[in-house]
């Protein structure tokens, strides 16, 4: 994920003398932007260098191989290169020289902004060729290998019997494993992606296979989790091949519901009564008018949109329906044939995730589902003072948090993208319950039990990775 890399680099830049007496608000931004006129010249060649080699996986073989060339314990030649390849290895990264070398992984897309601190010296892993996709006979259960898309997996898992719990609340053609080294907000009504994971096939700085968890079952009740203690940071840990998911049975009937809400009031009043009532759905997205025509270019776009997905036996889904409604009381319009973002054709799936990605996001803004109307209205006016058209992608909780990804229509160049996230902390600070979780949100927190919980993280990070070579902490 690069968060440890990014927090002990500047824990490391405050100590520098030439930046001692810079705030250190002031260091982060002068980090992000790429400030040269007050940061050194040094550290400014430290933000503008990219990992030199990039390598294709096609099999965890490949990794465990180079990460023991990596990390000292095998000779380049065991790579099995062509002579060329060999050489453009070899000379790319300075294999001889008396120096350390790491991976990163790459996301196949990134929803906000890259890491401050790039990988320095080593090898960027590409698993777009890594994307097989293996559905258990006997449970719903499936493994995905981290290079598979999310709608490989929604799409491929109905034919077996399966349904995929968990959507995108923004609707981009995320891998699975971008979930893990990236920023995928993969979710469902029911609960985290992370509350899907039974179990991670990872390979160790030393170039072992190492399972965290059990594929079967959930071990996040024993006391001993180091899967749920890391994700999302496994990545900063290891190197995630494949990911063990759970899965839930494919519904005898199901439909998609679609509540128009005229106004931000309404719409906070019946989620929060919603995620009060016993029904539960498997996804409740939510989208503003600006997200909507996105989203549905040919559907007139009303103030608010919520879609719902619900299943259940041919009996029984009337009477869901009918306990949805009387919670969503206060919706303009409703109707059952609105096609929702998720179902569609893999094409149309990845034509709509094209337009999507135009847009500038921040981060993640967690708030109270009764404050969402609030919050949409100061967005709506952050976007405004901007002169950045804003938008808002949702999606509800059960327990009554809505996760929300606003976006702004402006150039994704790193000062906006920094100011515009200031104006979304700010926003986030005056609703009572509202929390901002982004990259830069982390970095700017430094109240003292979130801190020593980075040092903590930063101590095991050291302590399993002592090879230095998954994602290794750099220092200017």
């Amino acid at each position: 994920m690069g968060l440890l890399r990014d927090w002990n680099y500047i824990e490391k830049a405050v100590q520098i003398p030439a930046l001692s007496e810079v705030i250190r608000e002031a260091l982060i931004r002068a980090l992000f932007v790429r400030d040269d006129r007050v940061l050194p010249r040094d550290l400014i060649g430290d933000l503008n260098r990219v990992p030199p080699v990039t390598v294709k996986v096609k099999d965890d073989g490949e990794v465990r191989k180079l990460v023991r060339v990596l990390n000292g314990q095998e000779s380049t030649v065991s790579l099995g290169l062509s002579a060329e390849d060999y050489h453009y290895f070899r000379t790319q990264l300075g294999v001889g020289r008396t120096r350390e070398f790491g991976t990163v992984m790459r996301p196949r897309i990134l929803l906000t902004y890259d890491w401050i601190v790039p990988e320095q010296r080593g090898v960027q892993l590409d698993f777009t060729g890594y994307a097989g996709i293996e559905f258990a006979d006997d449970a719903h259960r499936a493994i995905a290998q981290v290079g598979a898309t999310w709608k490989q997996l929604y799409d491929g898992a109905p034919a077996k019997g399966h349904a995929v719990p968990f959507v995108p609340t923004v609707p981009l053609d995320f891998a699975i494993g971008d979930a893990l080294y990236g920023d995928a907000p993969f979710a469902s009504y029911r609960g985290e992606f992370a509350s899907h994971v039974n179990a991670l096939r990872t390979i160790s700085p030393f170039g072992h296979r190492a399972r965290l968890g059990f594929e079967e079952v959930a071990n996040n009740g024993t006391a001993y989790d180091l899967l749920h203690a890391t994700v999302p940071l496994a990545a900063e840990f290891f190197i995630p091949v494949a990911v063990a998911v759970r899965l839930e049975a494919k519904p005898a009937a199901g439909k998609t519901l679609t509540y128009a809400f005229d106004d931000g009031m309404k719409l906070a009043v019946a989620l929060d009564k919603l995620s009060r009532t016993t029904q539960l759905p498997a996804w409740v997205h939510i989208t503003d008018a600006v997200a909507a025509k996105i989203l549905r270019p040919a559907v007139a776009a009303d103030a608010f949109t919520v879609q719902l997905s619900v299943g259940g036996t041919t009996s029984g889904l009337a009477p869901k329906e009918k306990a949805i409604d009387t919670a969503m009381a206060g919706f303009k319009s409703k109707s059952a044939e609105v096609p929702n973002p998720f179902d569609v054709p893999a094409d149309a799936y990845r034509k709509t995730a094209d337009t999507v990605v135009r847009s500038l996001f921040v981060g993640e803004v967690r708030v109270p589902a009764k404050a969402l109307g609030d919050f949409s209205a100061k967005i709506r006016a952050l976007g405004d003072q901007s002169v950045a058209k804003a938008g808002v992608y949702a999606s509800l909780r059960a327990t009554g948090t809505v996760s929300t990804f606003p976006f702004f229509a402006a150039p994704k160049d790193r000062s906006k993208v920094y100011d515009l996230s200031k104006g979304v902390r700010a926003i986030a600070s005056r609703i009572p319950g509202a929390a901002f979780t982004s990259r830069l949100a982390h970095l700017w927190e430094e109240e003292p039990n979130f801190m020593r919980r980075m040092a903590f993280l930063r101590s095991l990070k050291v302590t399993i990775d002592t090879a230095h070579v998954v994602q290794p902490l750099v220092s200017p």
